[in-house]
């Protein structure tokens, strides 16, 4: 099912294009949320909406709305998370379990979880979620296929999955991957003429993946060249952000910095979104 939905822009991206400018595109869960799940992207947004902690946590035996299916969007990951750590915890921590994933973000309840279960089951847990190879039902999405058709030069995602190098293997077109600095280095200096920056890792490496807090402060030492280029081209060019919150932590720190130096002169970019929100868009 295709999960591009709506688009939101200020007139940039359609602008960029025809005046010859530079569009990249940066895919964000959403992308691949529908292609475990029929709802798409509109039921992305419906849930990523709804209030979190549910307010049936208080007995551990909540109804979040999860269906259970892989390359879920965050607090369904954190929900899963604290579901496992629940089952095995004693009793009388379930109100401190309670406590600490309602009140603390999703970096320290990835933290918290990863600490707890140790790396083999750790490891496992992000497999199950995200190792498309596990789960045979899942298949590259129409969108997918548009995004490669648009056969840009460089592509930047936070997801673990890899539906998108799927895409492009199965149209018979070569796409190099960066899912470390080192790689990232590599591939530069190849000059690929399709380049994937995979900013948080790839599940079929799991030791890349970024999710905890740990994790999240560790990538902005160890992926300097790959944040480096995020920023650089953000400077330059206009952005189609698909399926992407623009609330990531890393990515966050990069655009705020951008801002204050930049202010309004920047190349408009683009958002996908399930629906129109226009608190959100100011």
């Amino acid at each position: 099912m295709s999960t591009l939905v709506m688009l939101t822009c200020c007139g940039g991206c359609g602008g960029a294009i025809s005046d010859g400018g530079r569009v990249l595109v940066f895919l964000g869960a959403g992308v691949s949320f529908g292609a475990a799940r029929a709802g798409g992207r509109m039921t992305f947004d419906n849930e990523k909406y709804k209030p979190w902690p549910p307010h049936d946590l208080i007995d551990l035996g909540w109804s979040s709305g999860d269906d259970d299916l892989p390359l879920p969007f965050w607090p369904w990951l954190v929900h899963r998370m604290l579901r496992q750590l629940a089952s095995f915890a004693e009793s009388h921590e379930h109100v401190s379990l309670r406590k600490f994933f309602s009140e603390e973000g999703p970096l320290d309840c990835a933290q918290l979880f990863r600490q707890t279960v140790g790396e083999a089951n750790y490891r496992e847990f992000l497999l199950e979620q995200f190792d498309i190879g596990r789960h045979p039902f899942i298949q590259v999405t129409p969108s997918h296929t548009a995004l490669r058709e648009l056969n840009l030069p460089l592509l930047f995602t936070t997801n673990y999955d890899e539906l998108i190098e799927a895409a492009y293997q199965q149209a018979g077109q070569p796409l190099r991957v960066s899912v470390s600095e080192q790689q990232f280095l590599a591939r530069r200096a190849e000059k690929p003429a399709r380049h994937l920056v995979k900013l948080h890792g790839s599940i079929d490496q799991p030791d890349t993946i970024v999710l905890t807090r740990t994790d999240y402060a560790r990538a902005r030492s160890d992926r300097k060249e790959m944040l480096s280029l995020l920023r650089s081209e953000l400077v330059e060019a206009s952005f189609l952000f698909v399926g992407f919150s623009l609330s990531d932590p890393n990515f966050g720190l990069i655009h705020d910095d951008i801002r204050l130096v930049y202010g309004m002169n920047l190349p408009a970019s683009c958002t996908v979104q399930g629906r129109r929100d226009p608190v959100k868009e100011r």
